[in-house]
């Protein structure tokens, strides 16, 4: 006589049904929430199958199935969480860094640069000659000052937080090769990374969250105030906002794009600062975007545009920027009778159209010191 199977052997049968066909059951009926995309970086589409060009389609489709297996995102965080809690190790070290405090910077271009591994060829500094030149020679026949601003990285402003091993060769870093090549076509450049490494000695609190590659709005002012120092040589009718029109208040925030890259973002805290004026100028938004963006970017984003309503006698003014000018635009917008903001998708081209239709005194190029490659990549007068 045969006997029962007995109830373990009958669940151990169950649970190996239910895990080899969990899979195929979450991908068709989506019982459990897909969970959160952490990475930064675009997951790999779907590709179609073409029968007369296969030879591509299979390893296209294990990039998307790789991507989109399910319980992938939930697989994701859990390696994430072991990682940092168990080990303390960062778990996607190829996209965040974490320093002696905790502080985490961003390792995508920015440590390269830092690193000094990323220098200008000849080539590409020629290429770069010619362009600001032309872009130099344009403006000033049009009566327009023109500025270039370099935002520092984290790791130029807080090297001191690094770990022992990240250490830069000893050349010159790119930064300074463009820096000098502005100079010697008398191009007027604002260097962020002498005032916000001095500022480190008269503000106690840190200039960057720590959980951001980002300044926070104590760096933001602090540079705000180094671009109109230069803006002001040249045109002395405009007076700077001081510390004393602002009452900061420290702000608790959760954390910032690195905590999220790490599934921390609400785990991990920040502290930012509230800038509330003790003024009342009045700013407006004059209108909606009237350029049409760049591809797979938010209008909303390329474009901003305010206008001082107490005073017309101030110069107008054209940024082209990328994102380290967001929190720097509740303070410049109260400098100048008019303000336009571009943020073109990391190209900092000149955009004759806009510069024509706008009409300003002064342009101005702001650039994250890691992405000034972009400057080089879409030269268009060489």
């Amino acid at each position: 006589m045969k006997s029962k199977p007995k109830f373990s052997s009958l669940l151990l049968i169950i649970l190996f049904i239910i895990i080899i066909t969990s899979a195929f059951v979450q991908d068709n009926l989506k019982i459990i929430p897909p969970g959160t995309n952490t990475e930064n970086r675009k997951l790999a589409d779907k590709p179609e199958l073409d029968v007369t060009l296969l030879d591509p389609f299979p390893v296209k489709y294990e990039n998307y199935y790789n991507d989109h297996f399910a319980f992938r995102n939930y697989f994701v965080n859990l390696y994430s969480d072991i990682s940092l809690n168990l080990f303390r190790k960062c778990p996607f070290p190829d996209q965040v860094l974490i320093g002696t405090n905790d502080d985490l910077y961003a390792v995508r271009l920015e440590l390269d640069t830092y690193l000094r591994k990323s220098l200008f060829r000849r080539g590409e500094i020629e290429r770069m000659r010619s362009d600001f030149t032309y872009r130099k020679e344009y403006l000033a026949k049009k009566g327009i000052d023109y500025y270039v601003v370099i935002c520092p990285t984290k790791y130029t402003v807080y090297p001191e937080f690094l770990p022992w091993y990240i250490k830069p060769l000893d050349t010159i870093s790119p930064t300074d090769q463009f820096i000098n090549l502005m100079k010697e076509i008398d191009i007027r450049v604002v260097d962020l990374r002498k005032s916000l490494t001095a500022a480190k000695d008269s503000i106690p609190q840190q200039l960057f969250r720590k959980t951001d590659n980002h300044w926070n709005n104590l760096g933001s002012f602090v540079a705000y105030r180094s671009i109109m120092e230069q803006i002001v040589k040249d045109h002395p009718e405009i007076k700077p906002l001081a510390f004393s029109d602002f009452t900061v208040i420290p702000e608790e925030t959760v954390g910032g794009n690195l905590a999220f890259m790490l599934n921390k973002k609400h785990e991990m805290k920040d502290v930012d600062y509230i800038f509330k004026p003790n003024f009342s100028l009045d700013v407006d938004t004059v209108r909606e975007n009237p350029y049409p963006a760049p591809s797979d970017f938010d209008p909303g984003e390329f474009f901003r545009s305010f206008y001082l309503s107490d005073t017309n006698d101030l110069p107008k003014v054209i940024f082209f920027h990328d994102s380290f000018t967001l929190s720097l635009q509740q303070f410049l917008k109260y400098s100048f009778s008019g303000s336009v903001f571009i943020w073109d998708k990391w190209e900092y081209k000149l955009n004759e159209p806009i510069v024509e239709n706008e009409k300003p005194d002064i342009y101005v190029t702001i650039v994250l010191e890691s992405l000034l490659g972009g400057l080089c990549d879409n030269c268009v007068y060489k």
